[in-house]
């Protein structure tokens, strides 16, 4: 019998955290899935780990990589033996809440020709476990601009990873974020705004710490690529504060003016109230970069003007 649900759970080094994780999924009030471990060459006792709960059930198979793959290729690995209609991946530092996955089989249940994926907002919590605050991803058909994305919740049509070639290792750190651009390109999205579902745990060591600004920089890069499918898809109003955006991004980070320039006459030719906004708003925001920059030296400057007097008066 195949399983209706396939979990891939990608994790290096996870050991601290990742019987909770574990815990999380076999704990699900819905329980016909297949849950697909990804040991992406650990270190640490993960693998005893991982030994000792997939003696303990049947649904969980682990797969060792024999060289470190990354998280992008890693869940394409998982995903290529997952034998589920409806796919999700979690990560070893997170856990769902026990009714996370018949919600969202819920959605698909009440809607089953028009959603392809349900996506959900999720809660905050530290290295303790305790809550810190929730994050909102926002409907993708209210205002793509505002969409952060699907998020670490959701659940999606096995379909959709074997159309799209799973997911792109050249877009690690964001591979979750260009797979939902993809997806959101060629099927139905279903937000469920509610945060009790997930719980995601911010702490020093995970990626979107330590990586945020090449997260941030890498997002522009590959959401680039899907403009010309983004232009068709969206309506004119969401397309000008995509090439808003670029302009200024190409301006201010890349000191691109080719690019820059290309922005801002795309912008121009469908709102020239946001092209207007967008010429004021560059040289403003170089000019408070520069600013910045020049107090920092300026401060900088005292300390070691202030060091060296004192150092001086020693003597």
């Amino acid at each position: 019998m195949k399983p209706t649900i396939s979990i891939v759970l990608p994790t290096y080094n996870g050991s601290k955290f990742i019987r909770t994780s574990i815990d999380s999924c076999l704990q699900q009030t819905f329980s016909d899935f297949e849950l697909i471990i990804v040991n992406d060459c650990s270190t640490d006792d993960t693998a005893s780990i991982l030994k000792e709960y997939a003696l303990k059930d049947a649904r969980i198979r682990v797969l060792h990589n024999r060289h470190n793959k990354k998280l992008p290729l890693s869940l394409n690995r998982g995903f290529e033996t997952a034998k589920g209609k409806y796919f999700t991946w979690t990560s070893d530092d997170n856990y769902y809440a026990p009714n996370a996955l018949q919600t969202m089989l819920n959605e698909f249940e009440n809607d089953q020709h028009t959603t392809d994926l349900v996506y959900t907002n999720y809660t905050l919590i530290d290295d303790a476990g305790n809550i810190t605050g929730t994050r909102l991803f926002n409907n993708v058909y209210f205002s793509f601009f505002n969409w952060l994305g699907c998020g670490a919740c959701f659940l999606y049509k096995a379909e959709i990873h074997k159309a799209l070639n799973g997911y792109n290792p050249a877009a690690f750190l964001i591979e979750d974020y260009d797979f939902f651009v993809r997806a959101f390109l060629k099927y139905q999205f279903n937000y469920l705004p509610q945060t009790d579902l997930y719980f995601y745990r911010e702490h020093a060591a995970s990626l979107t710490s330590t990586q945020s600004s090449a997260i941030k920089d890498v997002s522009k890069i590959f959401l680039e690529r899907q403009l010309t499918g983004l232009e068709k898809k969206l309506d004119t109003h969401e397309v000008a504060l995509l090439y808003r955006k670029f302009a200024v991004y190409f301006a201010v980070q890349k000191n691109d003016t080719a690019k820059y320039s290309l922005y801002l006459q795309k912008l121009t030719a469908i709102s020239k109230k946001e092209a207007l906004i967008t010429v004021c708003y560059v040289p403003a925001f170089k000019l408070y970069q520069s600013l910045e920059v020049s107090l920092h030296g300026f401060i900088a400057y005292l300390k070691a003007l202030f060091t060296y007097i004192k150092a001086l008066s020693k003597h």
